[in-house]
């Protein structure tokens, strides 16, 4: 029997900003952004999706709208939240998450996506940036500032998971095909707000 399975043909980093950390009670996502690649037999291609989250939006409803971003059967690679000391500690003693992550609730929302939550070091993620010029959002900005910044945290994020393959030739692929698509999305015109005019 063949228990192979190839991988999907659709890979989604998906990056949603919030006003604070994600584990806080009161934490709310204002944005997302999706980067999604499609690499099949015929060709690779590459698209970038946004959503912004109204306030009003309880934290259930604002992940089942963005969940509206990602294709059907889409590979899904999220940020792991990093646990504070004095949540760990909690957990540590047989107590609940205050409340579930999003890659939580996302898997609940869309079982027909593969939802991988992985921890991403800080380092790695400013690295491929700084490798492939990508505009990330600095600690110190505002909320909405890094809202603005959400395609580029998604593209990040999407090249981290990307040279974490072992295959290095489809790593070499791929990461050409990002590099000659990028090159062609920078030579576009931009907006009166750059090239993300959502706020």
């Amino acid at each position: 029997m063949n228990t192979f399975h190839a991988p999907p043909a659709v890979t989604c980093a998906l990056s949603i900003i919030r006003d604070c950390t994600e584990l806080a009670p009161a934490s709310r996502a204002v944005a997302a952004g999706a980067f999604v690649v499609t690499d099949d037999e015929e060709s690779t291609t590459f698209d970038v999706r946004t959503a912004v989250v109204l306030p009003a939006l309880s934290r259930q409803a604002a992940i089942e709208h963005i969940a509206k971003l990602l294709p059907l059967g889409a590979r899904v690679i999220m940020r792991a939240p990093r646990l504070p000391r004095g949540l760990v500690r909690h957990l540590s003693r047989g107590r609940p998450m205050p409340v579930p992550t999003d890659a939580q609730i996302l898997a609940t929302i869309r079982p027909d996506a593969e939802v991988r939550p992985v921890m991403v070091p800080e380092e790695a993620m400013a690295a491929v940036a700084r490798q492939y010029g990508i505009r990330r959002a600095g600690r110190d900005d505002t909320t909405a500032e890094k809202a603005r910044c959400c395609e580029a945290e998604a593209q990040a994020l999407y090249l981290v998971h990307l040279f974490s393959s072992p295959n290095m030739h489809e790593r070499t692929r791929l990461a050409a095909a990002y590099q000659a698509w990028s090159a062609l999305q920078r030579a576009r015109p931009l907006g009166a707000f750059g090239p993300t005019e959502m706020f």
